[in-house]
């Protein structure tokens, strides 16, 4: 009789782990098909990202969260698709105002997920050619308010290490319950660091099976020295098929994994 094991080798064999396609509504589509949450609600993507939400409202009951920076070890991680998704995701609840700035000034992605302007943004508000009160009187979309980089610069830590930096934030804290920045990679800038070192909570954005365990180890290190507040992972790429056996029958799970720093997890 074979056992658990040949039996799971061989089903494995006739599934293919899914992806998760969404077509596009033409080309009046308010906004790009990776944002999930916003074209299915209801799907099973959506509901982790619900989940990540929920942690978050947990993460420090102490002191609530307010400013969250969400960055990667490196590019292609899935970083900026995961910011705009949880902050969409955040939006959901009417009772909070959500507020997404795309901080990553080398090479945003924010706009090109909701179909807006990249420019005017956040340079241009750093350098006094905008006003911020511009973006924060009308949402993007429904609940959601953004603040696009605005011009493209080659090297923005210098005001995102200023005073003026620092006074921006604590005044958007006034006005919104959550403010979400999407971040360079840790390892290639200084960027995110800096900012993670001025707000409340720092998100890193891993993706299995491409992120190596080292460079998390070492990406986290740097932000401790920098004083910035990584709190947890997002595991992004996972489709991953869990079995349960029980009663005779095979069920066929797929999961993504949201995982606390400091526990047990996966390696990748």
């Amino acid at each position: 009789m074979p056992n658990i094991v040949d039996i799971l080798k061989k089903i494995d064999k006739f599934f293919t782990p899914p992806v998760y396609v969404m077509s596009k509504k033409g080309d009046d589509a308010k906004a790009d098909a990776r944002l999930v949450t916003y074209y299915d609600k209801y799907s099973y993507v959506t509901e982790q990202y619900k989940v990540l939400r929920t942690n978050l409202y947990s993460l420090s009951p102490q002191s609530p969260i307010k400013t969250i920076v969400i960055t990667s070890t490196q590019a292609q991680e899935g970083k900026s698709v995961t910011s705009c998704n949880l902050a969409y995701a955040l939006s959901l609840d009417s009772d909070k105002k959500v507020l997404l700035v795309d901080a990553d000034f080398r090479k945003p992605a924010v706009h090109k997920v909701f179909k807006i302007p990249r420019k005017p943004g956040f340079i241009e508000v750093f350098k006094g050619e905008a006003d911020i009160e511009n973006f924060i009187k009308k949402p993007v979309l429904d609940n959601l308010y953004i603040i696009t980089s605005g011009t493209i610069i080659s090297n923005p830590s210098e005001f995102l290490s200023s005073l003026k930096m620092k006074n921006y934030i604590e005044r958007l804290k006034e006005k919104f319950d959550y403010i979400i920045f999407d971040t360079p990679p840790v390892i290639n800038v200084t960027d995110s660091s800096i900012l993670g070192a001025m707000c409340d909570c720092l998100l890193m954005v891993v993706r299995m099976g491409v992120t190596p365990k080292n460079m998390v180890e070492e990406a986290v290190t740097m932000l401790k020295h920098a004083q910035a507040k990584p709190k947890a992972c997002i595991l992004t790429g996972a489709s991953i098929p869990f079995y349960y056996y029980y009663m005779g029958r095979y069920k066929y799970y797929y999961h993504y994994r949201y995982g606390y720093q400091g526990t047990t997890r996966r390696s990748y």
